[in-house]
Formats: structure tokens, C-alpha cells, sequence
């Protein structure tokens, strides 16, 4: 475990990690990496051949305060962006009792995801638990079930994800698609020309097999070839 992560949060983490696995088979996973040029570290990045799924973990420990930042952040270069939250950020709100997550008093009650976290695409409560008072509604409410929609298909990375890639990894994105470049090429000229030139397809698988092919620090090993579309 590092240094600087509590057992908080390596325990939300370890749950966020299993339940992606589950969702994406595929992916490589890599923890805490930097995007918004270099503005924001994401915690835990799962990386498709042709999507991104950004988390952003926030433990019993953490605070909310910078939450809205990370998560636009994640949203400008990401698939799909969720926070994982623990369950005492949720706001309990009255309700009825299709929707209810427990019954206290004879009233019932629904947890809220907090404000800080409404822009993201998906909102998971730790500890995973059923919630609703009904089990078989489970699937249906998103701080219970921690679902997430199918894999992105033809639809392209935000312009943000290309300032994800290091000089080294641009180039050679640039030398892959025939798009010319000198070898101390301007990152942001490069990203300007990656987008004139190349299409939306081509953008996001470059942009994934740079990424599944990174040596981290903490990360599933690389994924070091990929095969060509039929």
C-alpha cells in the first residue's frame, strides 16, 4: 500500500478496481494519472481499446470540496467519469416507498448523491451494499447497484484526452497516422494537427493504445500490440 493512502481509501479503491474488472474484462487499469495538464490526478483510470473510464475516490477521510473541478476534469477527457464516494457523503432525503432505500418511524427515506458530485456520469456509494428496500429494484438505483452504461461505441474521446499523452507518446500517435512532425514537435501543435487530420476513430484507439502501452507506476502490466480492426 502507498505511503500517502490510508486504509480508507485503499479499501474503496480495491472495491472500485474489482467492480471495473467486472465491467470492463479488458481494460488495463492504472492508478493516478494526470490530466487537465497536469491540474488533476485521477485516481483510478480503466483503459479499453476504444474507451476511457475515469474515477475519482473519495473516503470517509476526504473532503468534497474539490470534487465538481476533478470531475469536469475527468469528463474532458473521459468516456464515462464517476465518483466513488462513501456512504456518509449521501444526503437522506424523505420519499415513498417504491423508491425508498430503508424505513424509519413509518416514513421512508432515498440517499441523495451530494451536490458536489451531480455533474458526474455515475455516482458509487461505498460500501456496496443492496439499499432498496425492495431487492429486486436493486439494479435500478445507482448508488446501490454501481452500474455503468455499455461500452462507448463510435463515439469519440473529448478534446482533452489528447493532452493526456506525453511529447513522445504524440509523436509517435503522429507518425502512426502519417501526420508530420519534428522529432522536438510542440505538444500543442501536434494535438492541433492530430485533430485536423485524423479522424474521431483514429484519435480514440490512438489515444487508448498510448495509454495501454504506458509504463506507471501502478498499473496493470502494458498491453504492448492491439490488434487491427477487421
Amino acid at each position: 500500500m502507498p505511503a500517502h493512502r490510508s486504509k480508507d481509501e485503499w479499501e474503496l479503491r480495491a472495491a472500485v478496481v474489482e467492480r471495473l474488472r467486472e465491467l470492463r474484462p479488458t481494460a488495463r487499469i492504472i492508478h493516478e494519472i494526470n490530466v487537465n495538464f497536469g491540474n488533476v490526478r485521477v485516481d483510478v483510470m480503466a483503459v479499453s481499446r476504444e474507451e476511457i473510464v475515469t474515477v475519482e475516490i473519495k473516503s470517509k477521510r476526504d473532503k468534497l470540496d474539490r470534487l465538481p473541478k476533478q470531475i469536469e476534469a475527468m469528463k474532458g477527457c473521459s468516456h464515462i467519469s464517476i465518483a466513488a464516494l462513501h456512504e456518509k457523503f449521501l444526503v437522506e432525503i424523505e420519499t415513498n416507498e417504491h423508491v425508498a432505500h430503508r424505513v424509519r418511524d413509518g416514513l421512508f427515506f432515498w440517499d441523495r448523491p451530494p451536490e458536489e458530485s451531480r455533474r458526474a456520469h455515475e455516482v458509487w456509494a461505498f460500501p456496496l451494499k443492496v439499499r432498496c428496500l425492495d431487492e429486486n429494484r436493486k439494479r435500478w438505483d445507482a448508488v446501490s447497484s454501481w452500474r455503468m452504461r455499455e461500452p462507448s461505441m463510435l463515439r469519440v474521446l473529448p478534446p482533452g484526452a489528447l493532452h493526456i499523452l506525453w511529447s513522445e507518446e504524440l509523436h509517435r500517435l503522429c507518425c502512426k497516422l502519417g501526420i508530420k512532425a519534428p522529432a522536438r514537435a510542440n505538444k500543442d501543435a501536434m494535438c492541433r494537427d492530430i485533430r485536423w487530420l485524423a479522424s474521431g476513430k483514429e484519435i480514440t484507439r490512438g489515444i487508448c493504445d498510448a495509454l495501454r502501452r504506458r509504463d506507471c507506476l501502478e498499473a496493470d502490466p502494458p498491453i504492448e500490440t492491439e490488434e487491427e480492426a477487421a
